[in-house]
């Protein structure tokens, strides 16, 4: 495989730079290297041929090394390091005279495919055809654009396919990251255009397609040209087939509640949009969204401009990061939201229209932010689709946190007391940030019930009115207020009787949510007496008090992977026994099954410098590569071992697919227990170790496992994966992804029954174990244990205390007979509506 060293004058610029590349890569095995900046204290802008030198031989690799330079002394200096380097190594070295940025975004994706050092290289070179094109029609003139290197000629024939949108909201900001996604995954340059319209935009651009505003059954051209644009385009067909991953009985998304603007208006009230159901009364806690003032400040140093921008954007980028992993812990699909956001953070056509501005105007780049920012915005507020028109304020909230990170300031959405809050328009990222424990709902000015900020606050249970118009300006902090988030009305400074009649709706509407907020720390026990354990799925110390605080019973799941992600090195020992050690004695002596090391697939750790695969989910993950890695891995049993001392700590292995390395892992793991005692290291007597059951083969051969594993845990999201050959995060097979396929039913059902063989006990925590749908199946299978997230365990344990355990044992058989997980979920609806617990 290719490798790419950056050099650059500013570490900081080349930073940004490998981010963004790690972005369009999306989880490949290509080395990057920079040699950037000086040593030199007094002045950290400069290159270094020895650094170069170093660079090069650290990612080397017989396949080629690509090396991208950004200006003037950084080529004479590359060219010097050439000449530390031998023979042999220097001929598979390239000194590529692509633009830094967009050559290295280019040569990222064709590296990533496994293109030979040509390839790359001219693909590279022909990066800057798309940036002159693109401000050529700016400009308004024909200049002409550069061929691409001869070094790999480009196809002139131009291939298109028409495609269909069905999507109810059409190519909104899911399906269009999807759509940009897929087609940076191929070399060919590919456009789309609405059919019949001639202005065709970057399909590798999330902001371009995106603002092209396309609707239900909108048709769209897509036009491909290149060695690989019948693969692409076939892709892209499939892709729309399957409804760019929204398929119609997926219904995840929470759905936009109708937007009533009737004229039946009670009196005194207010009508707006009914954004997020429930009721609210309490004062108004005014926030003000003030945009900065950007003064057009002459610059002297573009690129020091564009060093502090990338700064700014990794900064942004990783607060992102940080809401979109909070809100996926509890509501994976509302967090591809900020997905969107992050691809708007590293979208070429903004980041170029920046750079054009600094380097072409010589201005700072908080006014050329605002100025790519305010294009943005305008081009979705001029389209005819109110769903497209909202995803404005998404781009707008963008661009305020880059100025904001730019300027020093702090965000003003800070809620420290407890109220409605009252402003003109909230972003998504400000809804996020609110705690539901201080806000009782949300009153805006604009906004709409299709923008994301309303399903997030659907999300998590605020009540919302939105676009209730200019009277929501004048209304004063701590005036009194009742928002009725199921008719879109809101009462300000409302009479006694209105607030009495609401104070009554109010409490019938909190009745069945605070019965099992009440009840969950009690044992959730079928009504004939079968006691069901519930535990939480955890990441860490702040999980864990979420859990106590829902009633769990334990922690079924502690994903360790979260310690090992997003830094430079492993933690070591003593670090991961302080986080074990902490979390045990919190839930004390309650269980808590602390999963090794599973890394790899989805999960990769950059400093691990693993070599590709091409499926890694079916590569070195999980197990596989503690077992190569013991000095991963003995650290992490020393450190739960040391940790279980005085608790009830469980060992849980992920990924076994084979007998072998079931035996292997339990060896490693005796002989760490034999050298920690030799030691005199205070350990348990005995610590229960179990095994994951996430591949067919684990689930088929139960009956070889179950009497050498203390107990088993299902993992219904790789099962699923696995049994149906549907990768759970590739959403055209989504479709697929259903853990209540009868095949996956089976396989529980398998192990469950070997389980109870050798005396050994079953849980599952996977999201089937959350899904009111599956859990009276899994009950009915004999599954005594459930492990989910800490939200949904008082609904949980609510819903087992409604069932019989001879009612579900019936429903279980039924299902195993039934064709599809479609015909299983109709069923056991039917079946949840016979005891009052319809699930829609």
């Amino acid at each position: 495989m290719v490798n790419i060293v950056l050099v650059s004058h500013s570490s900081l610029l080349a930073a940004g730079i490998v981010d963004m590349m790690r972005m369009v890569m999306q989880q490949s095995q290509v080395s990057i290297a920079v040699a950037a900046g000086a040593d030199d204290s007094s002045q950290t802008l400069g290159t270094d041929a020895a650094k170069i030198r170093d660079a090069i031989e650290d990612v080397y690799s017989d396949d080629g090394v690509l090396v991208l330079m950004d200006l003037g002394s950084a080529v004479l200096s590359a060219e010097m390091a050439l000449d530390f380097l031998a023979e042999e190594k220097r001929n598979r070295v390239r000194l590529c005279a692509a633009p830094l940025v967009e050559g290295a975004i280019a040569a990222a994706i064709q590296a990533s495919l496994g293109a030979s050092l040509d390839r790359v290289a001219a693909e590279a070179e022909g990066a800057l055809s798309g940036k002159i094109e693109s401000l050529s029609q700016r400009a308004g003139t024909d200049a002409a654009v550069p061929p691409p290197s001869s070094a790999s000629p480009v196809a002139t024939d131009v291939q298109q396919v028409r495609l269909v949108v069905e999507n109810r909201l059409g190519l909104h900001a899911r399906p269009a990251a999807l759509f940009v996604q897929t087609a940076g995954r191929f070399q060919s340059d590919i456009r789309v255009a609405r059919a019949h319209d001639s202005r065709q935009v970057n399909a590798k651009s999330f902001n371009a397609v995106a603002a092209l505003g396309i609707r239900q059954y909108d048709e769209i051209v897509v036009s491909a040209t290149g060695a690989d644009a019948a693969e692409a385009l076939a892709a892209l067909q499939r892709l729309a087939a399957e409804k760019f991953g929204e398929a119609d009985d997926v219904a995840d998304e929470p759905q936009p509640l109708p937007s009533p603007r009737s004229t039946d208006t009670p009196p005194g009230a207010l009508r707006g949009i009914a954004a997020s159901p429930g009721y609210a009364l309490g004062q108004a806690v005014v926030l003000r969204n003030v945009e900065p003032q950007i003064e057009r400040l002459a610059i002297d140093d573009p690129a020091a401009e564009m060093s502090r921008f990338s700064v700014a954007l990794e900064a942004v980028r990783s607060k992102t990061r940080q809401v979109r992993d909070q809100i996926a812990q509890h509501h994976p699909y509302e967090a591809a939201i900020f997905d969107a956001y992050l691809m708007f953070l590293s979208d070429p056509d903004v980041l170029s229209r920046v750079q054009q501005i600094v380097e072409r105007e010589r201005v700072n780049v908080e006014w050329a932010w605002q100025q790519a920012v305010r294009e943005s915005v305008q081009a979705f507020e001029s389209l005819d689709n109110d769903y497209m028109r909202a995803r404005a304020v998404d781009i707008r909230d963008v661009g305020l946190q880059v100025l904001t990170q730019l300027l020093g300031h702090t965000a003003v959405t800070h809620v420290d007391q407890s109220g409605i809050v009252v402003v003109d328009d909230l972003s998504p990222s400000d809804t996020a940030r609110l705690d539901p424990a201080n806000v009782l709902g949300i009153c805006t000015e604009r906004g709409s019930s299709t923008s994301h900020s309303a399903i997030l606050a659907r999300t998590l249970g605020i009540p919302a009115v939105v676009g209730v118009g200019p009277a929501v300006a004048q209304v004063r902090p701590e005036t009194p207020l009742i928002i009725d988030g199921f008719a879109g009305l809101v009462w300000i400074d409302p009479d006694e009787s209105i607030t009495a009649d609401y104070a009554a709706k109010l409490a019938q509407w909190r009745t069945t949510y605070e019965r099992a907020q009440r009840s969950s720390a009690a044992p959730s026990v079928t009504k004939d007496g079968i006691g069901i354990e519930v535990a939480a799925n955890i990441g860490n110390l702040e999980d864990a008090r979420a859990a106590l605080a829902n009633g769990a019973d334990g922690v079924g799941l502690l994903r360790t992977e979260f310690l090992f992600l997003d830094r430079a090195t492993a933690p070591d020992e003593d670090e991961q026994f302080e986080v074990y050690h902490a979390i045990a004695r919190l839930m004390d002596q309650r269980p808590v099954v602390i999963r090794t090391l599973d890394v790899g697939g989805d999960k990769p750790l950059l400093y691990l410098h693993m070599a590709r695969e091409e499926n890694p989910f079916l590569g070195q993950r999980a197990i596989r590569l503690c077992l190569e890695r013991p000095d991963l891995f003995k650290p992490q049993l020393r450190a739960i071992l040391r940790a279980a001392a005085g608790h009830r700590i469980r060992i849980m292995v992920p990924m076994i697919a084979d007998i072998g390395e079931w035996r292997r892992a339990r060896s490693i793991l005796d002989e760490t227990i034999a050298e920690l005692r030799n030691r005199g290291v205070p350990i348990p007597d005995h610590v229960d170790v179990g095994m994951m059951v996430e591949v067919p083969s684990a689930a088929l051969l139960a009956h070889i496992f179950a009497p050498e594993v203390d107990f088993f845990s299902i993992g219904s999201n790789d099962l699923t994966q696995y049994t149906l050959a549907a990768e759970r995060g590739n959403a055209s097979v989504a479709y697929l992804q259903d853990g209540l396929h009868p095949a996956v039913l089976i396989q529980i059902r398998q192990v469950v029954q070997s389980a109870e063989a050798a005396g050994k006990w079953v849980s599952v925590c996977g999201e089937l174990a959350a899904d009111r749908q599956a859990l009276p199946i899994l009950v009915g299978l004999g599954v005594k244990k459930l492990s989910m997230s800490p939200g949904s365990i008082p609904q949980a344990k609510e819903l087992v205390r409604q069932l019989t355990l001879r009612d579900v044992q019936q429903w279980a058989n039924q299902a195993l007979t039934l064709e599809s997980a479609k015909a299983v979920r109709h069923f056991i609806r039917r079946q949840l509506a016979t005891i009052g617990e319809y699930e829609g």
